[in-house]
């Protein structure tokens, strides 16, 4: 979610509307994000809001767009999830792809729509939304304070990288050839450390299988993962078939075998959305007590990073979960805060109260 900080040059503020997108808006929204973001990927396609809005499994996501003489100018959506508290489901929906064409920025839009689009949630029996929003956009201090928005303290969700080659981020910085030198350097180090960890878990009795869809067990497996948890948002074999496997972007989906029992699974991709190659750890999730089976299944993700030549593997984790220390002593290292912001109502204060311990990761956002 972007609320920008840019005035309009030249032009008086008008009064906008927000109207509710259509099946026949999916074209020009590609354009809208094409024409504004036009890096590599399948972020902004038509064929991720079909996905996202139409396709969904639950129900039809909402997309509220403003225009101006029939062009989209600014658009958010509200994408429909399942979230778990002490083993009850209820509908949430997470609030993404804010974005308001620079020329129309600053005349109030993004409010305009994250206010309606919560309307429009509560309205169909939707209880609680959030976002995710970047914590370095100018504006959005103001945007929360008249959105009735406020960050959740107990998730405490950071991202973390695995460096793998430094080259790309010099090259930005300093002397291509330099770049090239130091980046190369880098990646004969983390192919020596991928040899160091292989050799580690060569004794391991896991059997690393990778999934084109769900096993038979699974509603077992993920009946018995989410215990731990007062929060988890779902992987149910529907929520996860379409997360992954119906997805647009291509997902590779790990699931890591105990003498024939699922013991966790692991998905990442291959993304260059933000121009630099990267390996996204898009989720996660082992057997209570097995959690530590994570650092084997890891040998995959960077082994597949290598062979991808990504700069590097991305991905969140709660500081409270048993993965974090897990991944922290791989060589993960801590980025950023995750500001996880919620709608202020009787469903948020619910948060507040029960939902102590969380399971949170990067698949959990829509956005990433």
């Amino acid at each position: 979610m972007r609320p920008s900080d840019r005035e309009p040059v030249g032009e008086s503020k008008r009064i906008w509307k927000a109207v509710p997108f259509q099946d026949a808006d999916l074209p020009a929204i590609g354009l809208f994000f094409k024409r504004h973001f036009p890096d590599p990927g399948l972020y902004g396609t038509m064929g991720l809001f079909q996905w996202r809005a139409v396709d969904h499994y639950i129900t039809r996501g909402i997309i509220n767009l403003v225009k101006d003489e029939g062009r989209i100018v600014s658009i958010l959506s509200n994408t429909p999830k399942h979230l778990l508290i002490g083993g009850q489901q209820h509908l949430v929906a997470e609030i993404g792809d804010a974005y308001t064409d620079p020329d129309y920025q600053r005349q109030g839009m993004q409010t305009l729509l994250t206010v309606q689009s919560i309307q429009d949630a509560l309205d169909r029996g939707i209880r609680g939304v959030y976002s995710t929003p970047d914590h370095q956009t100018p504006s959005l201090s103001a945007f929360v304070n008249k959105t009735n928005f406020l960050p959740l303290e107990g998730p405490d969700v950071k991202s973390l990288v695995l460096p793998l080659n430094i080259g790309p981020l010099l090259r930005q910085r300093g002397h291509w050839l330099a770049a090239q030198y130091a980046g190369a350097l880098h990646q004969t180090l983390a192919f020596i450390y991928f040899q160091i960890m292989k050799g580690l878990h060569s004794a391991s009795r896991l059997e690393f299988v990778e999934l084109k869809s769900l096993p038979e067990n699974w509603d077992r497996f993920w009946e018995q993962s989410r215990q731990p948890y007062d929060a988890i948002f779902s992987r149910s074999r529907e929520a996860l078939t379409w997360r992954f496997f119906r997805n647009p972007n291509r997902y590779t989906f790990y699931a890591a075998m105990d003498q024939g029992e699922l013991a966790g699974y692991a998905v990442h991709r291959v993304s260059e959305d933000t121009g630099t190659r990267m390996l996204i750890l898009a989720d996660f999730l082992f057997l209570p007590g097995r959690e530590a089976h994570l650092t084997a299944l890891l040998l995959k993700v960077l082994e597949d990073a290598l062979k991808a030549g990504a700069s590097h593997i991305y991905t969140w984790c709660s500081s409270k979960s048993l993965y974090y220390e897990s991944l922290k002593k791989y060589g993960f290292l801590k980025r950023n805060d995750i500001l996880l912001i919620w709608f202020q109502n009787e469903f948020a204060a619910l948060l507040r109260e029960k939902a102590a311990r969380w399971h949170f990761t990067i698949s959990d956002s829509d956005n990433v």
